[in-house]
């Protein structure tokens, strides 16, 4: 299926979608919901419209065929994405590399008089959030945009980054609703935005050594990425690791930190305290049994390791469950 757009500013994606229906919250008239009939699957996009310019979207869907999107973005456009569920890859015109939209990975994006091209692989379900940015809404941005505003299209990609995964799925779980629903997001909203923005200082020099890199070097390390994420509770070690892919330790290890910001070991950690932190907000297990189903057996070093990435104990987010559902059920009966 192909979706085609040209977009002047953040509503126009779907106002000139024709295959999409939209049904609106009657209460909560920022929060839409629209309806993708696909030809084979089911799909569906929530809208949620913080102020002007800003807005989260969450993307949902099941297919079981291909799904391509092309789209032209004549307007200043900032974007963070970030893929919780299923695989794809987008582009854009005049330029010849392809990036990646899988799990775990978050995507710092602007884009001005360009046009996109996203494929959507139908292997799996396919959950995807994205913060989408006008920024003629935001001058007081451009000073922080500058580096990279000065180009038609900028991006810089993040893997397996713990800090991104909680804050994102502190969205998508946000205890509040109404205006205070709102509030909670737009906060979070912010807090993304500036994460990514304080980061992209680090750009050029991460961008300089993924240069040097040749194109068969780079297809090889996004195999490993690939086999780090399917073999993240069960990883092969390092020397396996270049064996499988095609290139020595030495590049795999210095190639992999240059193309994805993170280490080989750093990667595969972000990826077991994602699913660690997972388990426990879900209470499918206590720490100790956590900490064995994502592959640690010292549970010492494990609460070391969780408690260096988020910066609280695993032992506290019981606790801290219970206090957002306490706060939660307070917040319903004022409403």
């Amino acid at each position: 299926m192909k979706l085609r757009s040209n977009t002047q500013n953040l509503d126009c994606i779907f106002d000139t979608f024709s295959d999409i229906t939209q049904t609106s919250h009657q209460q909560e008239p920022y929060h839409k919901k629209y309806s993708i009939p696909l030809q084979s699957g089911t799909g569906h996009i929530q809208r949620i419209c913080l102020r002007n310019g800003m807005e989260i979207n969450w993307f949902d869907a099941k297919f079981r065929e291909p799904v391509t999107f092309d789209i032209g973005i004549q307007y200043p456009h900032l974007e963070i994405a970030y893929t919780v569920e299923g695989r794809g890859c987008w582009e854009t015109t005049g330029h010849s590399r392809s990036y990646d939209l899988s799990e775990g990975v978050s995507t710092l994006l602007y884009i001005h008089d360009q046009k996109l091209h996203a494929e959507l692989s139908p292997d799996g379900p396919m959950f995807h959030m994205e913060l989408r940015i006008d920024i003629r809404h935001f001058r007081e941005l451009l000073p922080e945009l500058a580096r990279m505003s000065n180009e038609p299209h900028f991006c810089r990609q993040l893997a397996g980054s713990p800090h991104i995964s909680l804050i994102v799925e502190q969205m998508k779980q946000c205890p509040y609703s109404g205006i205070l629903q709102k509030l909670y997001l737009e906060g979070k909203a912010f807090e993304l935005l500036a994460y990514h923005l304080d980061g992209a200082e680090k750009e050029e020099v991460r961008v300089q050594a993924a240069s040097k890199l040749k194109a068969d070097d780079i297809r090889c390390l996004h195999q490993a990425k690939e086999i780090l994420s399917r073999m993240w509770n069960q990883p092969p070690g390092l020397l396996e690791l270049s064996r499988l892919v095609g290139l020595n330790d030495y590049k795999l290890k210095l190639g992999f930190k240059a193309l994805f910001g993170t280490t080989v070991f750093g990667y595969v950690r972000g990826l077991r305290m994602n699913e660690a932190r997972k388990i426990l907000e879900q209470g499918k297990a206590n720490v100790s049994e956590a900490a064995m189903m994502v592959g640690y057996h010292n549970l010492s070093h494990f609460s070391t390791l969780f408690r260096k990435t988020y910066g609280y104990n695993p032992s506290e987010i019981g606790k801290a469950s219970i206090s957002t559902f306490d706060q939660a059920c307070e917040t319903k009966k004022s409403v």
